[in-house]
């Protein structure tokens, strides 16, 4: 027993980090708080019995014990040869790859699962987002296994009931999709709510009581990305705290999460979403006239979304003919907007003055495709938001009143936009 545990300590002598940040980090793979202590404390002194374990944690063996046992269920904790009384942790990497192993299985299957539904869905003219006529029937065998199927990608069945109802029969507002999926108002509400913080349906920009569905392709590409990202930001969590061929904590861990790459279109719009909807107080966003990914009308859906929260969000954007029509859903959707002429700066997006996204390379093509690449930088460093946020603020001062520009095109505006609705901004309340 001594010499199993001396030879245990001597593999892993450099575990030397703090336990409270990896105990942090611990919690991004499922582990509770204790659970992580435990782990921590058992692959930094060694082997040891529940008794031990409790004395040392300060804490009651049947406590121990339980904590034990849902280690041993996550292949992170296991008994000695020697003695089945006494508990060793697995090697970290061997131990987090196994967390990671079963999302890896779950990606693989919601991409073969995306390429049926692509199969059951040929021929069918899926809605669009902004269509107000309804589509072509679905054959009841097709609703039926879309049904089951988008309940892999993380939906229940009555979500992805309302979901295929939508792309059905197009936009509806709750109370009629309560009548025709026959439950309560209050219910249909629920759904549309979920199904909005998965990305499936948005709020009509026209109607904000009416709700439309997502393209099929386009709300499983951001299912996947999401589960990708998600992936690829444990495995550098992983990376950070695991350092040498023994599985030892590493030092910098707790900063390994601060800066983030990102090469494709995909990740860049997964990511700026993302920061939109997470935001609790604040969202500037800046954006050059060379990209249109800010002024898509998927971002304008989440800006929106965000107001009606209670968030502040302002933009600057270069207002020309071809985005006058975005420019005016934006204020219309109570966004604070400015108009830079020209504005040469870079393209950015920062939220509550905490998180980023950058756009280094802003010459795009005009129609963009997930796996187009890009040059961006997502960060959660406070430092790197406030030098953005001041960039932001240096364009926002130097910007003119998007209502006078908007006015200023407007007599050579195509008729369709001209002949649209008075410009007065509808305010979303933020009480």
């Amino acid at each position: 027993m001594h010499s199993e545990i001396a030879s245990y300590r001597t593999d892993n002598k450099s575990c030397d980090i703090g336990a409270e940040p990896c105990t942090k980090l611990l919690g991004e793979f499922g582990l509770g708080e204790k659970e992580a202590q435990l782990y921590v404390h058992l692959l930094k002194y060694g082997p040891k019995r529940a008794g031990d374990l409790a004395r040392s944690l300060k804490t009651y063996r049947l406590h121990v014990y339980r904590k034990l046992a849902k280690l041993v269920d996550k292949t992170m904790v296991s008994a000695t040869r020697q003695s089945p009384s006494v508990y060793a942790a697995v090697n970290l990497d061997d131990a987090l790859n196994a967390v990671l192993l079963p999302r890896q299985r779950e990606l693989r299957v919601m991409k073969e699962i995306k390429r049926e539904l692509t199969v059951l869905a040929n021929g069918t003219q899926f809605l669009a987002s902004d269509e107000t006529i309804p589509s072509k029937a679905l054959a009841v065998d097709k609703e039926q296994a879309l049904t089951k199927l988008r309940g892999e990608f993380g939906l229940g069945e009555k979500e992805a009931q309302l979901y295929v109802h939508l792309l059905k029969y197009g936009p509806k507002r709750a109370g009629d999709l309560a009548r025709s999926l026959k439950t309560y108002r209050e219910d249909a509400y629920r759904r549309c709510v979920r199904l909005i913080n998965a990305g499936m349906i948005v709020k009509s920009a026209e109607d904000c009581s009416c709700y439309s569905p997502i393209y099929l392709d386009d709300a499983l590409d951001a299912a996947l990305i999401s589960r990708q990202c998600e992936l690829r930001r444990l495995q550098r969590i992983k990376h950070g705290l695991v350092r040498g061929p023994n599985g030892e904590l590493s030092r910098g861990a707790d900063n390994a999460d601060e800066f983030k790459m990102l090469k494709t279109v995909g990740e860049l719009v997964a990511a700026i979403s993302q920061l939109i909807n997470s935001a609790e107080a604040s969202v500037v966003f800046a954006a050059h006239p060379r990209c249109n990914l800010i002024t898509m009308g998927g971002f304008l859906d989440h800006l929106k979304y965000a107001v009606s929260r209670g968030v502040h969000v302002r933009g600057v954007l270069d207002i020309s003919l071809q985005n006058l029509s975005t420019g005016r859903e934006h204020l219309e959707g109570g966004i604070e907007l400015r108009h830079s002429n020209p504005y040469r700066g870079m393209t950015l997006a920062v939220a509550d003055g905490k998180r980023s996204v950058s756009l280094i390379h802003h010459a795009l093509k005009a129609a963009l495709s997930l796996d187009e690449n890009v040059a961006a930088l997502w960060s959660n460093s406070v430092a790197q938001a406030e030098f953005l946020t001041s960039a932001f603020e240096m364009a926002w001062e130097q910007a003119s009143g998007a209502d006078g520009r908007i006015n200023e095109l407007l007599p050579r505006a195509p008729p369709a936009i001209r002949v649209r609705r008075n410009l007065e901004p509808r305010r979303f309340s933020l009480a």
